[in-house]
């Protein structure tokens, strides 16, 4: 989505990233435009066209196969919830270093 963000980048790079941010990304209107639509949808159209379906462009695609190896899927759960409870425990420990000190 084109935001204000590549405004910041100097010289002849912020230049490349301002005019790549207006031919390859869509406008705040134009990326809410699946979210608001998802919202406002009736229930009927969820359950005949978008059920199980990854919606894009106010339209429903089917997942991959890929995306449907629930090992992989489970494997990757499995990961996510390691790295989070590392982030905890970090999170914890830099906490009580910082009670501790004072």
């Amino acid at each position: 989505m084109r935001s204000g963000l590549q405004s910041h980048w100097p010289g002849l790079f912020g230049r490349f990233l301002r005019l790549s941010a207006l031919i390859l990304f869509r406008n705040a209107a134009q990326g809410a435009q699946t979210i608001v639509y998802c919202a406002v949808v009736s229930h009927r159209t969820v359950v005949e066209q978008l059920c199980g379906k990854l919606v894009v462009d106010c339209g429903g695609v089917d997942v991959l196969p890929v995306a449907r190896q629930y090992r992989d899927a489970e494997r990757l759960w499995a990961l996510a919830t390691r790295i989070c409870a590392l982030e905890d425990a970090h999170t914890m420990a830099t906490e009580l270093a910082a009670v501790a000190t004072d």
